[in-house]
């Protein structure tokens, strides 16, 4: 997909190639035609970036194409990246635990109605999952299935709950904001 044609992507489902978070043992790269050095441990890595100065590493990563949930667009011509959450297929749970999320009663995974998204089985968001995205990494087919707004808005609180966002400061600017436009619509200016 070119990021000029990425278009709106918040609250879309659709493939993508997603890297797995790197963890130990890490596979090191380098050079063109030479094996992966292996090292086991995290500590070695940040003492080695310590003692030699903030070098820069190129890894290998394991990744697999992948259904996700976008949860924004691309924010600035210069700037791509889009944040998503990974998936979770409902046949991984118990039969207890695939109710729980079809009732919307587990917090940390957002059921998707499989009669809306066109995926393998069903699935669904998982909140602590988030993951980011450059567009080009994204698939350029249509997107599999989209969430409403309303439901959005409870994605974005259950995010912003478990995550322990501050959004006080947000609020309280909001609600200025209103008070003044409330104001200046009661005086007629």
């Amino acid at each position: 997909m070119s990021s000029a044609d990425a278009g709106p992507m918040a609250g879309t489902v659709r493939w993508a190639m997603v890297p797995f978070e790197p963890a130990p043992p890490f596979r090191l790269y380098a050079g063109t035609g030479s094996e992966p050095i292996r090292v086991g441990d995290t500590d070695t890595l940040i003492e080695a970036a310590r003692s030699r100065g903030d070098a820069e590493l190129s890894y290998i990563a394991p990744g697999k194409a992948r259904p996700v949930l976008v949860l924004n667009d691309p924010p600035a011509a210069h700037h791509q990246e889009v944040t998503a959450l990974r998936l979770l297929r409902l046949s991984k749970l118990t039969a207890d635990e695939q109710r729980r999320v079809r009732e919307h009663q587990d917090e940390l995974l957002f059921h998707l109605a499989p009669e809306r998204f066109d995926l393998p089985e069903e699935n669904a968001a998982m909140v602590t999952a988030l993951v980011r995205l450059h567009v080009d990494a994204i698939g350029s087919v249509p997107p599999i299935g989209q969430l409403d707004r309303n439901e959005m808005r409870v994605l974005g609180e259950r995010i912003i709950t478990f995550y322990r966002f501050d959004t006080r400061l947000l609020l309280e600017r909001q609600i200025r904001e209103l008070a003044a436009r409330r104001q200046a619509r009661d005086t007629g200016q």
